[in-house]
């Protein structure tokens, strides 16, 4: 890293200059205009905009760039879309588009280079990663469901944004609540794939996997389910989450990731849910998340056949909803009097 000499007495210090220096900065830190044209003029530094540098003869970064954006829009600037949703570990690895999102609560829509700066009418709270991206600390970064929130504007279908709204409600990074405001709050543009995530959420999905079984399950001939039921043992403690329970049919069908199963206490944990399930009541069949991706309807006509199956073994009447919406009400736990036994009704 290179560095300028600079500071008073026999024994100047050395300080390291940032990669992203404004003009202002510069004078501030004792660099002369002269200093900076010499800078720019033998290639050590490049320009990145008016009053905008880079102190090095490199290639600015999207950090470099996300650096002079916040410089430019002002000491209300805060950074927002893919960047900040990386700098708590969610998003996809490449971004969605090209630019760079800063907020602002003052001026007007502009760019800057790869960097768009947009006035925001509400309020932008910041947000603390738990682990913020290297090139990116110290950064005013906003709320994790603000980042979410932007950042679902640039993506044209619905999958990573179903996969991003659902990881970050899992991880508790934002809740429901934060998004449904989001939605609200934000353009209307651009909105339905964040829509249709959130849908998600408030059906109780809890991973992508799970929220593209529910449209499958959904749009076939079969009766009400629930999504992630609390499965309470004989003494009232949580024993299990049903992926998708049918309640009065006592019937789960868990969603199994095979990336989960390559090693053996894996495989053995699966077993044992399998039997606990088992011993509370419950018939229970297993699909991997691909069936649902690759074979959808097929999927939902062979849980149509074991789910009469199931009403017939209990003497109960096999009642479909085709079509059904999900529900925005939290699930009641499913609670066993004892093991083997039929379950307590339900308030």
């Amino acid at each position: 890293m290179s560095s300028l000499t600079y500071g008073s007495g026999p024994e100047p210090e050395r300080f390291p200059l940032p990669r992203v220096l404004t003009a202002g900065r510069a004078a501030e830190r004792g660099l002369s205009e002269g200093r900076v044209r010499t800078e720019l003029r033998t290639g050590r530094w490049r320009r990145l905009g008016r009053g905008v540098y880079l102190t090095r003869f490199d290639f600015p970064t999207r950090a470099d760039w996300a650096r002079a954006g916040l410089a430019v829009a002002g000491p209300i600037a805060i950074l927002s879309g893919w960047d900040a949703l990386r700098c708590y570990g969610l998003g996809s690895n490449r971004p969605p588009a090209d630019d760079v999102l800063v907020l602002t609560t003052e001026g007007t829509n502009r760019r800057f280079g790869p960097v768009r700066i947009r006035p925001s009418a509400r309020p932008v709270s910041s947000g603390r990663p738990p682990h913020p991206e290297p090139d990116l600390r110290f950064m005013p970064i906003v709320s994790a469901g603000r980042a979410v929130a932007d950042t679902a504007l640039s993506y044209r279908r619905p999958e990573p944004v179903r996969a991003m709204v659902t990881e970050a409600v899992q991880r508790g990074l934002c809740t429901v609540e934060e998004l449904v405001a989001e939605l609200g709050a934000g353009p209307r543009n651009g909105s339905a794939n964040l829509r249709i995530a959130v849908e998600d959420v408030l059906g109780g999905a809890r991973s992508i996997a799970e929220a593209v079984a529910a449209d499958v399950l959904r749009a076939g001939n079969l009766p009400l389910f629930e999504l992630n039921v609390p499965i309470l043992d004989e003494n009232g403690r949580l024993g299990y989450v049903a992926d998708a329970l049918w309640r009065d049919l006592r019937a789960a069908l868990e969603i199994d990731s095979r990336r989960h199963h390559f090693l053996e206490p894996a495989w053995e944990r699966t077993m044992d849910r399998h039997n606990a399930l088992a011993r509370f009541g419950l018939s229970t069949t297993h699909y991997p998340p691909k069936a649902f991706r690759d074979r959808g309807p097929a999927v939902a006509d062979e849980v149509e056949g074991w789910l009469r199956t199931r009403a017939a073994e209990l003497d109960l009447p096999y009642v479909p909803v085709p079509n059904q919406p999900p529900s925005r009400v939290p699930p009641e736990p499913y609670r066993v009097h004892r093991r083997y036994d039929r379950p307590v009704p339900q308030p």
